[in-house]
């Protein structure tokens, strides 16, 4: 089955966002990218990272999502760093 641009976009914003925490030293409880819910706007996603018991999340656009399946650049990326950003840093020893 070959998967959607959508699809797959979805998928390379959690393993591109698992990669960035790991380079942070972040450990996420989880990492979500979640799309149809009623909770959320038509033809939109929602990336949700929990850390340390905070949660923080970041709606996309359906076409940001399949832009990302074909470029690890752009608006959305700057998005999603900006969230990782703003995550709880880990205590320096």
């Amino acid at each position: 089955m070959t998967l959607s641009a959508f699809q797959l976009g979805k998928l390379k914003i959690a393993a591109h966002v698992r990669e960035e925490l790991d380079r942070v030293g972040i450990a996420a409880e989880s990492i979500q990218c979640l799309s149809d819910g009623v909770h959320l706007p038509l033809r939109s996603t929602r990336l949700t990272i929990a850390v340390g018991g905070t949660l923080a999340h970041l709606d996309l656009m359906t076409h940001e999502v399949e832009d990302c399946a074909v470029i690890v650049a752009g608006d959305p990326w700057r998005k999603i760093a900006a969230l990782i950003g703003q995550l709880p840093q880990p205590k320096q020893d």
